[in-house]
This record gives structure tokens, C-alpha cells and sequence, in this order.
């Protein structure tokens, strides 16, 4: 049994300043490479934790062969171009063609993908894979939790797999979902019966948190219908807060041996769990910069020695979601309220440049960060030495959210700023999931009292189980917490919270 792989996988923040062209996929600060096209893929994700590595066991678990085309995959940032979007798809279809027939096809998508011709980007994807193959080949799609969920995506696939986790560290048990669903679909010729259901609501980002209420209390009417009679699959998905499209927001989805009603009453009764927690589930929060800058020096103070640092995660630069990575406004506070031990990453590849001009030992005076756009707060200027300058590629085998190992930032300098704080100026927007970012420079995390993350709950993972206490700090930037920030033209109406009183009615 042949199964092909193939996927463009991206989460497109159509509220972003930085476009995605064809050469954004061919760099990556996720992976070696951007785009892979067959052993290379094996060779990145083999030893990974990733949806393709799941894939890649499912095929030594199940006895089916696997067959990796191209799977292209770029940092989060704003809308793909048209000429981006034709190229890898048309490659993936023409491999397709070529290298076939083929018993089933696993499509590795994120799920909230925007081009400037398709909003739905990963509904047209799997429709050109559809006709590719032919009504009669199953295609199982897996998706990130924060998918905007379309009908397109249903009607053109034979089954779709979520992660149920946020932190995302189950994306090799959802692959080998997906593994068993194909194969079972192509040794069976069997199809599931299938239902998605759109409730009319968006689950801020300041709930996303899958192990804290009240997505938990979601997460558990998932898993009580997974153990209906019948239910072969399910899953929610979130939404992606920052994709301006029809889709926009909360989808539950069910398959079932053969009773559609089955699965649409399955897939109700999530949806309704969710619509009935919809004011828990959209509450903009957290402390804003000033404010958080002072609870964390003030609890620096008298933490425990050895308790772990504060760690600030910076919401509205959450480089994972397709901000800027160069947000100055926690540096701005911290170099205005007089934070020494402090740790932190900026995107600036003109402070880089000159950094690496000076040279390491040298002393430098600059302004860094907030050169992308006017969401991101001012360049601040800084003077300091420049400690280490790399290449900035580090691996982390852990557990890294979404199950990424290989990571590079571009050339990286470590500058320690003359006021105290220490700034590790980035080139890429590699967000701050693995402390092996820091670690590969030689600074040790642990031993700082305060460190920002620019991010939500990716960063958790890795910060966690260091950590004296994770803030969410509510700043501003293209990832905002508060969705009243951003203009909405394309999305679903009424949607709570946008419309207080839309209805929802199974």
C-alpha cells in the first residue's frame, strides 16, 4: 500500500506587515530547510516530533508505504502571494500525478492558511489534491488546533485529524489517527460518515490553554464523544484569531461508521459545550506592559533564590501567530524602570549587521526593534558590548511545542546593553519555544530574574519548568489579545464576541 504526504503548511496573519512570497518558504527559521521534497523530508522530521515524523512511524506501525512529495513550511506572517501558492501547489500536484497511483493520501496542513487569490487556502489545496486523484482515493488532512475549519476543507477530504492539545505535543499521536484512518479507508473501502459544525464564536487567545478552564472543560466533551458507540474520529478547532475569513473561529468535527445524523449530533453536543462557556472563552486579560514590568521586578525581589525566573510572555508580538519578533514596549519598560537581570530576543537584521561589523568585545551604541511597523512600539536606543556572535541554528529534541527540532534565527548577537538588560538580537522571527535558543549562545535562562517570550503557549513547554510564574502581558502588536483592535472584513456575522446577541441553535 502506497500513501502519499504532501502539505503547505502556514498560519497567515492577514493583519501582518510581512508578506510571504515564494522565497519566505524557502527559508524557515522552523527548519534546515523551508521547502522538503522527498528523502528530505524523511531526513527533517525522522527524529522530530512533528505531524510527518507521526506519519513517518505510522508507516513502520501499519506496514504501508510512504511516500513524502514536498512539504513546504514557513514562519507565521501575513497573506502567501499568488505566485507562492501556484508554485508549491503546483509542483505538489504534478508530483502527485507522476509518482502515483496512490492508495491514499495524508495532507499535512495547519489549517489557517491565507493567499491573495484563495482565503481559504487549505480548502483550495485539498480540492486541487482531490481532483489529482480521484474520487475513489481517501485523503485524510491533519490540522494545528488553531485551524479556521472550513466546509471546503470537510467536503474535499474523507476525514480530519486536530491536535487536542494546546501547548501542541500530541502532533505524532493525531498522525498516527490520521495513519489509521487512511489505511483502514483504502484496505476497507469504507468512509466514515462526517459533520462539521460552526458555532457562531471565536475563543480568544488568552483561552487557548488546553489544561486550563475553560478550554479544558471543551477538551472533555471532545473526549466523552469520543467514546460514543460509533465514533470513530473526532476533534474541535480553535481558530485562528488573526485570519480574516469566512471560517473565522470555533468547529467542531465528527466522523462516525456510517450514521451522519450520528455525527452531526456528536459534533452538536461540542459545539454546544463550547457556545455555553462563550464569555469564559473570549476575555481579553493580563496585566499591560508598564504594569507588568513592575509586578515582575517587585516579585524578583522576593522570590526564593533558585525559584526560576518571572517569565513575561509578550502576547501581542507572539512571533508564533505572524508578528514582527522586533515589539519593543517590555524593553522600553524595562530599561525605564531599571531591570539589570533581564533576557530577551529582538528581530533587527540592521542592528545585527552593525553588530557584526564592530565585531565580538566591541562596544556598540544602536536603536533596536520596532523598524517593521507602527504596531510594535519605537526603536529603542541602546549602547553595550557584543558577547557572541553565531549562526543562529540550534536543535532541541525535547518537547517543543508542535513538535519542531530543528530551528535557525539567522545570524545572532549576544549584546549586553550597558543598563543591564540582555538582548539577543535575532535576524528570522524564530519564536521562543526552545531555551536551547539561549543556551546555544551561552546564556543559561535559569539564571536571570526576568526573561520575555514572545508569545502564548508556545512558549510554555520550554519555559515552564523553569519558571517562578509565567504573565501573559496583554501588549499590543499584529497578535493583540483584544480582537476589537483589528478591522474584520471578511469574517462570518453575527460572531460572538464581535455581535453580543448571535444565537446559536443546533
Amino acid at each position: 500500500m502506497r500513501i502519499a504526504t504532501l502539505g503547505i503548511h502556514h498560519e497567515t496573519n492577514t493583519f501582518s506587515a510581512r508578506p510571504v512570497t515564494l522565497e519566505t518558504f524557502q527559508s524557515s527559521g522552523l527548519q534546515t530547510y523551508g521547502v522538503q521534497r522527498g528523502q528530505q523530508c524523511i531526513e527533517m522530521h525522522s527524529g522530530a516530533s512533528t505531524s510527518l515524523s507521526g506519519y513517518i512511524r505510522g508507516a513502520e506501525q501499519l506496514g504501508f508505504e510512504l511516500v513524502p512529495l514536498i512539504f513546504a513550511a514557513t514562519d507565521p506572517a501575513g497573506t502567501i502571494s499568488v505566485d507562492a501558492f501556484e508554485s508549491l501547489s503546483s509542483e505538489g500536484i504534478a508530483m502527485l500525478r507522476e509518482q502515483g497511483p496512490f492508495d491514499g493520501v495524508l495532507l499535512n496542513q495547519m489549517g489557517a492558511a491565507v493567499s491573495e487569490a484563495h482565503r481559504d487556502l487549505d480548502g483550495e489545496f485539498a480540492r486541487r489534491v482531490r481532483e489529482a486523484v480521484g474520487p475513489g482515493v481517501p485523503i485524510v488532512m491533519t490540522l494545528d488546533l488553531h485551524a479556521n475549519v472550513s466546509h471546503m476543507m470537510a467536503e474535499q477530504t474523507d476525514g480530519i485529524v486536530i491536535y487536542r492539545t494546546n501547548p501542541h505535543m500530541d502532533a505524532v499521536e493525531r498522525a498516527l489517527d490520521a495513519c489509521e484512518l487512511v489505511t483502514r479507508m483504502a484496505r476497507e473501502n469504507w468512509r466514515p460518515a462526517k459533520w462539521l459544525e460552526m458555532p457562531p464564536m471565536v475563543i480568544g487567545i488568552f483561552q487557548h490553554d488546553t489544561s486550563d478552564e475553560p478550554m479544558r472543560s471543551v477538551i472533555r466533551s471532545l473526549e466523552n464523544v469520543l467514546e460514543q458507540p460509533g465514533i470513530v474520529s473526532a476533534s474541535v478547532g480553535q481558530g485562528y484569531p488573526w485570519g480574516d475569513v469566512q471560517e473565522l473561529g470555533f468547529a467542531a468535527y465528527a466522523l462516525h461508521e456510517d450514521s451522519s445524523e450520528q455525527a452531526r449530533v456528536a459534533a452538536q453536543s461540542i459545539a454546544l459545550a463550547a457556545w455555553n462557556l462563550r464569555s469564559e472563552l473570549y476575555r481579553p486579560d493580563g496585566p499591560d506592559p508598564a504594569e507588568a514590568v513592575r509586578i515582575a521586578l517587585e516579585e524578583s525581589l522576593s522570590r526564593a533564590p533558585g525559584s526560576g525566573p518571572i517569565v513575561l510572555l509578550d502576547v501581542g508580538d507572539n512571533i508564533g501567530a505572524g508578528s514582527s519578533g522586533d515589539s519593543t514596549f517590555l524593553l522600553a519598560q524595562a530599561l525605564e524602570q531599571g531591570a539589570k537581570s533581564w533576557l530577551q530576543t529582538i528581530r533587527d537584521t540592521e542592528a545585527v549587521a552593525e553588530c557584526v561589523k564592530a565585531g565580538v568585545g566591541s562596544h556598540v551604541e544602536l536603536t533596536v526593534g520596532g523598524k517593521t511597523d507602527s504596531l510594535h512600539g519605537e526603536p529603542v536606543r541602546v549602547t553595550g558590548r557584543v558577547r557572541v556572535i553565531s549562526d543562529g541554528r540550534f536543535e532541541d529534541s525535547g518537547g517543543v511545542h508542535a513538535g519542531w527540532r530543528y530551528f535557525d534565527g539567522g545570524t545572532t548577537v549576544g549584546l549586553e546593553t550597558d543598563a543591564g538588560p540582555t538582548v539577543v538580537l535575532v535576524s528570522t522571527r524564530v519564536g521562543n519555544m526552545s531555551r536551547e535558543q539561549f543556551y546555544s549562545i551561552g546564556y543559561r535562562p535559569e539564571n536571570f530574574d526576568i526573561v520575555v517570550a514572545k508569545g502564548v503557549v508556545s512558549p510554555r513547554p520550554a519555559y515552564g519548568s523553569i519558571a517562578s510564574r509565567m504573565i501573559s502581558v496583554n501588549t499590543p502588536g499584529a497578535t493583540s489579545g483584544d480582537m476589537s483592535t483589528f478591522d474584520y472584513q471578511h469574517r462570518r456575522r453575527p460572531l460572538f464576541p464581535f455581535e453580543q446577541d448571535a444565537v446559536y441553535e443546533p
